[in-house]
């Protein structure tokens, strides 16, 4: 995106939010609003994680206080800062997926919150919803554990009996164990698992990023990290290809990936 067009851009924003507040007649939400736009366009321009979690949820704390300063939607401000939580997934999902289960849980309290709000929480038919969801939750298990029961074969349903363990294989000699210098099929192992595991990374992150994987990693780094299995940010500096932006950017996920491997 060039500068042209990001000014434009904060220009656009910057006058909807403007006349938003016009109409609303409240303008307190609108500066936290202005400091979300500007973390939200930093990271799309450095790709900087920190600048997208501030973003979101000064954008999500915004919103809810327009919905519910100006519009009165009681628990907007909670479900608006959970939905703004919950985007930091969206946008850079992550191995632990926290902001998912911050933001849901947040949204869920907003909605409680509203319900209560509104009285339905302690009418009658909010009561027989409950029962009727907690009736349909045990239908549901029972059945569940019905058709588990008949898959499993018991000790007495027909099952085939249990072979006699083999004696187990003899170890091949050592003159035997590789040949031509080629390595064994146990240390081939975890280095195909590291690497399908950093290829899945790989793929992951330039798809969140919209950018191609070879701006990401190139296979040759791919390769290096594999080899060298780097344990901290000091020795993955020194893999080819990893530059300090992309030690920044990446070095926590890619040494997780090692150490997962």
């Amino acid at each position: 995106m060039t500068n042209t067009r990001l000014v434009a851009y904060a220009l656009i924003a910057i006058g909807l939010v403007a006349l938003l507040s016009r109409l609303t007649g409240d303008s307190g939400w609108l500066w936290i609003g202005l400091v979300a736009a500007g973390f939200l366009a930093g990271y799309q321009r450095e790709r900087v994680y920190a600048f997208l979690v501030l973003g979101s949820v000064l954008m999500g704390v915004a919103v809810g206080i327009l919905l519910e300063g100006s519009w009165h939607w009681p628990g907007a401000f909670l479900v608006s800062l959970g939905a703004g939580v919950a985007a930091i997934d969206l946008a850079a999902p992550r191995d632990n997926r926290w902001p998912r289960i911050v933001g849901l849980g947040l949204i869920a309290l907003g909605v409680v919150t509203g319900l209560a709000e509104t009285g339905v929480l302690t009418s009658s038919i909010f009561a027989v919803l409950l029962i009727a969801a907690g009736i349909a939750m045990v239908v549901l298990s029972r059945r569940s554990s019905a058709d588990a029961s008949v898959a499993a074969p018991g000790p007495a349903g027909g099952a085939a009996a249990t072979p006699s363990p083999a004696a187990p294989p003899l170890a091949p000699p050592p003159e035997t164990a590789a040949t031509d210098g080629a390595p064994s099929q146990a240390a081939r192992a975890p280095d195909a698992a590291l690497r399908a595991s950093l290829e899945a990374w790989r793929r992951d992150t330039a798809a969140a990023e919209g950018r191609s994987e070879a701006l990401v990693l190139g296979d040759a780094t791919l390769d290096a990290i594999v080899e060298q299995r780097p344990a901290d940010l000091e020795a993955l500096a020194r893999v080819h290809g990893i530059g300090p932006v992309k030690l920044e950017r990446y070095g926590a996920a890619l040494l997780d990936r090692v150490r997962r491997a």
